[in-house]
């Protein structure tokens, strides 16, 4: 048994408990009860005044597969050694506290592999959420990332690629809705999948029970992506008055903005392809215009960094919370409250995690210091637990 003792909790992450100081019993990886702090205990007994615990983060977003190094390079390593350093990247958002990572996107289907190891405790780290290779219609630039995709240009082959990562063990369905920022020659606004075919993806995958995330970044793809029930929409950048009123209106599709990714570019263009920086120099003010208007409207949004995009991404969380709170306006907790309870209920894990709640997974986080009003102490990780077990860090 492990009794964190006196713990500095938030009420809005906290499921069953009134007060904001509490004595969380964990046994077994399961969070056993929350109670009023006292001294008496059996078990192991950690002080944590002065800390903030927190459910464990979850990473919306991510690839695993990727370094933010040279692609080109990346592209021919073999896939055991990208999958070690996956493991690696993985267990470095661990560190951090990210307990849960949902991977959208790698080459040959490694990471479902490693997410299997992980449910197996075969290794130590975050719960992986993998779509294994990404769906998309023939387009240009696909061949940047090598055998990160899985090519289909109908309704029948979405199907049967579907089919395919459904076989392979995928959790999720990852589809390109519209052109990337990073493969040369697509156009980010641009619809590259036609209704039909969406369609024909989304009832497959339905038939199926498996979640669908589409990478979409204008307007016309968003829509198209929410008349269809599209449960993620990756990055929905370009945002009108009408995507804005799809997303309240709907309770089956939510955005998952990224903003790290184009911010990255521009913040550290020396290295970058030409094409990442030229493309977003042209897409960040409307990104940050339209987040700020939808979260101004309350509209439900997850929380995710694209990380892998660029190099020292992983882990780097801390980079993706200061774009919301310092560039966008958002307030600390809310920005807590997307990367836990609203990305638990988003990808539909909140039975298991997402808030600190007697019968839930024991993934926590513990800060020195208060991260719900300055966001800077998320850098001051003091424990990262992890199926009731603490992590080192």
């Amino acid at each position: 048994m492990l009794v964190l003792r006196n713990a500095r909790i938030i009420p809005e992450l906290t499921e069953g408990y009134d007060s904001d100081r509490a004595d969380i019993v964990i046994d077994n990886e399961i969070i056993q009860e929350i109670k009023a702090p006292k001294t008496a205990d059996a078990g192991e007994v950690l002080d944590m005044t002065d800390m903030t615990v927190i459910p464990g983060l979850i990473e919306a977003h991510l690839h695993l597969d990727l370094k933010g190094t040279n692609t080109f390079e990346e592209n021919v390593q073999p896939d055991a050694y990208r999958s070690m350093t996956a493991l690696k990247l993985a267990q470095d958002n661990l560190r951090q506290g990210y307990t849960t990572v949902r991977d959208v996107g790698d080459r040959n289907n490694i990471v479902i592999d490693i997410a299997r190891a992980v449910r197996e405790g075969a290794v130590v780290a975050p719960d992986i959420l993998a779509s294994g290779k990404i769906i998309s219609p023939t387009e240009k630039g696909n061949d940047f990332f090598g055998t990160m995709y899985l090519e289909a240009d109908s309704p029948e082959e979405f199907r049967k690629a579907i089919r395919k990562q459904y076989q392979r063990g995928a959790d999720w369905i990852k589809i390109m809705g519209t052109g990337a920022i990073m493969n040369p020659g697509a156009e980010p606004g641009l619809p590259i999948i036609t209704e039909e075919e969406l369609k024909a993806a989304c009832d497959m995958a339905d038939f199926l029970k498996m979640p669908v995330s589409v990478h979409c970044h204008g307007t016309d793809g968003i829509k198209m992506c929410i008349r269809n029930g599209v449960r993620t929409i990756e990055h929905s950048t370009i945002l009108d008055d009408e995507c804005l009123r799809m997303y309240k209106a709907s309770n089956r599709s939510f955005m998952m903005p990224t903003l790290s990714a184009p911010h990255s570019f521009l913040d550290w263009p020396e290295g970058m392809p030409k094409h990442y920086v030229e493309k977003s120099k042209k897409i960040v003010k409307v990104l940050d215009e339209g987040m700020r208007e939808a979260y101004l409207q309350g509209i439900k949004m997850g929380w995710a960094t694209d990380a892998g995009v660029y190099e020292g991404s992983h882990g780097n969380g801390i980079y993706e919370f200061r774009i919301r709170v310092n560039k966008l306006g958002m307030d600390p907790k809310d920005t807590l409250i997307q990367a836990t309870k609203y990305n638990a209920e988003i990808l539909m894990i909140d039975d298991r995690v997402g808030t600190i709640k007697a019968g839930k997974k024991a993934n926590l986080a513990v800060f020195r210091g208060n991260p719900d009003e300055d966001i800077e102490k998320l850098n001051d990780v003091a424990l990262v637990i992890k199926d009731g077990k603490k992590v080192l860090v």
